[in-house]
């Protein structure tokens, strides 16, 4: 897909995630939907289940270069609010939260997730899409990162300190996907 920060294989394994998860209840996400790219691949393969997504539509927030790499700065990845609801505007169920996550997620606190993708790039914001989704999990429910290796190094450094105590297992996956699984 043009545009898509994920290769096919990543979005073909992202689908496919999308799929199995319809058998375990509760909504979908996604944070860091810069062009929608991602996000229509989980519109294609979701049904009528929810869809909600999160993103600054500015661009990444400030960005701590003692953690995450230089190449990654504020602003990087912004995208036009309008664009993507124009480009998603087909499908149902699709609800759109714009600002910082961490000052977005109080709107689903009360909600469960069966699958949240994250595409955030940085440390601090992956810190706490998790800390935020990872107790909202269903049993059996996925979260899967774009960056979990690669270049953006503090991806998987908050992964691996956030499940570094848990019982789940990061799935290392080609392309640059990391995930769990809730058990």
């Amino acid at each position: 897909m043009k545009n898509c920060l994920l290769g096919f294989g990543e979005g073909w394994r992202l689908f496919l995630l999308v799929k199995a998860a319809k058998y375990i209840k509760g909504d979908l996400a996604e944070v860091g939907v810069y062009k929608g790219r991602s996000a229509k691949i989980i519109c294609l393969a979701k049904g009528k289940r929810p869809l909600r997504l999160f993103d600054t539509f500015a661009g990444l927030p400030s960005v701590d270069h003692r953690i995450d790499p230089d190449f990654l700065y504020k602003g990087l990845y912004s995208a036009s609010f309008f664009e993507v609801k124009k480009y998603l505007k087909k499908y149902q169920n699709v609800y759109y939260y714009k600002g910082l996550f961490s000052r977005t997620a109080d709107c689903v606190k009360d909600r469960k997730f069966s699958l949240v993708h994250l595409d955030v790039d940085t440390y601090k914001s992956t810190k706490d899409c998790l800390e935020f989704f990872y107790p909202r999990m269903n049993r059996g429910g996925v979260i899967v990162s774009h960056d979990y290796f690669g270049p953006a190094k503090g991806v998987a450094k908050a992964f691996d300190e956030y499940f570094q105590n848990k019982k789940e297992i990061i799935i290392k996956m080609s392309g640059s996907q990391g995930m769990i699984t809730k058990l």
